[in-house]
């Protein structure tokens, strides 16, 4: 019986083009497929045009995140919506202040904030008065008050309030009747100083941090 012809190796020269066209077509399949399906790179437009771009998050195109540890349900995320958020400097303080006001007599209460800073407050009186919530600008001339509210005969307030301008910020309460009114305030907020005018002086308070 005639031998086998011994089948011959192939050469270098066809390995080489052969490895080179299998790496060609994983580059074409990475490009095409598994960067839009995986990570949401699409360079030629090709996973949007296959629908393989919707296959990078669960939720189609958008990031989902669980509401908490052990939830079985994720939110679905949209964009950041920018303005929604608002960084403060320093850290979060608290007041709640309490003052006696004799008939037809007047006070201010002031927190000293940066432009942009941030507060809630609420306070209330036992009887009427007339009270301008305004601020003092730096660098202003003596006297210089912008306003923010004005209104008399009234018994309470609450707001949520962001300087715009650094200096100090808040009220002048005066009473308009002929019994002592009880004012209290409860405020937190970015502020870092706050002070009572009165007609012989003024007198600083302490806050604490939350």
């Amino acid at each position: 019986m005639d031998s086998l012809p011994t089948p011959k190796p192939p050469s270098g020269g066809r390995i080489a083009a052969a490895a080179l066209g299998a790496l060609v077509m994983a580059g074409i399949v990475l490009v095409v497929a598994v960067l839009p399906a995986e990570y949401g790179i699409d360079p030629l437009g090709t996973g949007r045009a296959l629908g393989l771009d919707r296959l990078a998050t669960p939720t189609g195109g958008r990031p989902t995140v669980t509401a908490f540890e052990g939830s079985p349900d994720p939110i679905e995320l949209e964009p950041v919506r920018p303005g929604a958020n608002t960084p403060q400097a320093g850290r979060v303080r608290r007041d709640a202040v309490e003052f006696e006001v004799g008939p037809f007599e007047g006070l201010e209460y002031k927190y000293r904030l940066e432009k942009g800073g941030a507060m809630v407050y609420s306070w209330t009186a036992t009887g009427d008065v007339k009270f301008d919530f305004h601020g003092e600008p730096d660098g202003a001339r003596d006297g210089y008050a912008e306003s923010y509210e004005q209104k008399e005969r009234v018994k309470a307030a609450n707001g949520t309030f962001f300087a715009p301008t650094p200096g100090i910020h808040g009220w002048f309460w005066e009473n308009q009747t002929s019994d002592v009114i009880t004012i209290r305030l409860t405020s937190s907020g970015f502020y870092s100083a706050a002070t009572e005018f009165r007609e012989d002086g003024r007198r600083p308070h302490a806050m604490r941090e939350q």
